[in-house]
């Protein structure tokens, strides 16, 4: 009896999961895929032709602007397809909506994107220049879940695709504007721990890049279980 409950446990999580993964893959996702790889793949090219290979830093960056590239679509447009699909009516009838539906989509979107970073720093660590791949990853993805847990919370206030991306592109620049003015500051958004800080030790910056994470990966929560809140509110997306 329990082996079938089991069995029959296992089977639903496995169906939702190939469901949320047929979701989340279609569409226009395919066309932030394909961008992410072409921007990946065009700018690896240059570093292998480039006289200095040896910058890690440089390659955070287009890590990094890959992994958002990667979750923007299904956060930001989830919702909106969900209502144009009318899905999300049906959603709402199934009890514990927001662990049993959205909090899969979400874990699914950025398991993914995780997959896919490893994959590509796997490639630059063995073309480009030796670095250890799964700590720049997770250096990685962690300002990519940020800007993706916030796409999310803000597509389920504004409930608008196009809307909740013209906000989005909004803070990346703004994020983008203060770089230089926070270089050094726990509360830049895309601080660099592989960028040498000149004028800070190291035990300074140790602590500096152990606050902007923990900053970074508290805000995401926050953001997560806004969004989540957000969701329980039926009458705003009927």
């Amino acid at each position: 009896m329990k082996t079938n409950k089991l069995l029959n446990y296992f089977t639903l999580v496995q169906k939702m999961i190939l469901y949320n993964l047929r979701i989340i893959f279609a569409n226009k996702f395919i066309w932030f895929l394909a961008g992410s790889i072409i921007f990946y793949l065009g700018l690896s090219v240059i570093y292998v032709f480039s006289e200095d290979i040896s910058r890690m830093q440089d390659l955070y960056g287009v890590f990094m602007f890959s992994g958002v590239l990667l979750v923007f679509y299904p956060s930001v447009f989830g919702i909106q397809n969900d209502q144009d699909a009318r899905t999300i009516e049906i959603l709402f009838g199934i009890p514990n909506y927001r662990y049993k539906v959205w909090l899969v989509r979400i874990v699914l979107i950025f398991v993914i994107a995780y997959l896919i970073m490893l994959v590509f720093t796997f490639l630059s660590s063995m073309l480009i220049v030796k670095f250890p791949i799964f700590k720049m990853t997770t250096q990685v993805m962690i300002p990519v879940l940020f800007l993706g847990m916030m796409a999310f919370m803000l597509s389920t206030v504004i409930r608008n695709g196009n809307g909740t991306a013209v906000v989005m592109i909004i803070f990346g620049l703004f994020f983008l504007i203060l770089g230089d003015p926070l270089y050094k500051s726990q509360w830049n958004v895309f601080l660099n721990p592989f960028s040498p800080a000149y004028g800070v030790n190291e035990t300074t910056w140790a602590i500096i890049m152990f606050k902007n994470r923990l900053i970074l990966i508290t805000g995401s929560i926050l953001f997560l279980l806004e969004a989540l809140l957000n969701l329980q509110k039926r009458e705003k997306f009927m």
